[in-house]
C-alpha cells in the first residue's frame, strides 16, 4: 500500500512538473512570436533585471509578452513597444514591492489604465482623469481635441502618467532586495526555475508517452 502511495505521489509530481515545462513551452512561443526578432534583446534584458531583484526570467517574460500583446495592436512599432513592455515590467515590479502587492495584479492593473481603464491604478497613488489626460497630451505638444487623438498616442500619454505616478515606488524592488516580502519572492523564483529545468528534462518524455 505504502509502495502504491509513494509510485501515486511521484506520479502527481511528474506530471505537475511536466505541466509546469509545458505551461513555459507555451509562453516562451508566444513571447517569440509577439517580440518577433526583438525577442533575444528582452530576454537579455529581463534576465539581467531578474537576476538584480530576484525574480523569475519567466514570469517577467509573461508579463512583458502580455502587455506587449497590447502595445502592437494599438499601432505601436513592435521595436518600440518591446522596449516599453520592458519597462512597465519592471515598474509593475517595482510597484508591486513597494506596496506588497502581486505583480500579475500589478500588471494587469496597468494594462486595463492604458486602455482606458483609469480607476484600475488609483489603490497604487495614481490618479488619471481626463484632464490630467489632456494636460499631458498638450505636454506631448498635441492641441487637437482628446477625441480626436489616436489610440497609440493616448496609451502613450496614459503611460507618462503611470510613470510620473510611481517615482517614489521606481527602484524599489532593488532597495528593498533583503526584506522577508521580497526574500520570500526571490526563493519562489528559484523553485521556479528548479521546476523549470526538471520539466524540460521530463517534457521530450512525456511527449513520447502521449504520442504513442
Amino acid at each position: 500500500v505504502l509502495g502504491g502511495v509513494l509510485i501515486q505521489q511521484l506520479a502527481r509530481g511528474t506530471l505537475a512538473l511536466t505541466k509546469f515545462a509545458s505551461d513555459m513551452e507555451e509562453m516562451s512561443a508566444m513571447s517569440e512570436a509577439v517580440f518577433g526578432s526583438f525577442i533575444h534583446s528582452v530576454r537579455n534584458e529581463l534576465d539581467q533585471f531578474g537576476e538584480a531583484v530576484g525574480r523569475s526570467r519567466f514570469d517577467l517574460e509573461a508579463m512583458a509578452a502580455s502587455v506587449q500583446d497590447t502595445f502592437v495592436p494599438l499601432g505601436f512599432a513592435r521595436g518600440q513597444a518591446a522596449d516599453l513592455s520592458v519597462a512597465l515590467t519592471k515598474l509593475a515590479v517595482d510597484v508591486a514591492s513597494f506596496k506588497n502587492e502581486s505583480e500579475q495584479a500589478t500588471m494587469q492593473a496597468f494594462q486595463s489604465a492604458l486602455v482606458g481603464n483609469h480607476e484600475a491604478v488609483r489603490r497604487f497613488g495614481i490618479v488619471i482623469t481626463e484632464a490630467e489626460l489632456k494636460a499631458e497630451l498638450f505636454r506631448m505638444g498635441i492641441t487637437k481635441n482628446a477625441k480626436d487623438v489616436d489610440a497609440a498616442t493616448k496609451v502613450q500619454a496614459r503611460l507618462n502618467l503611470i510613470m510620473a505616478g510611481t517615482v517614489d515606488a521606481q527602484g524599489d524592488a532593488a532597495r528593498t532586495s533583503g526584506s522577508y516580502a521580497n526574500q520570500t519572492r526571490a526563493l519562489d523564483a528559484q523553485l521556479k526555475l528548479l521546476a523549470a529545468d526538471v520539466g524540460n528534462e521530463l517534457l521530450p518524455v512525456m511527449k513520447d508517452l502521449v504520442a504513442l
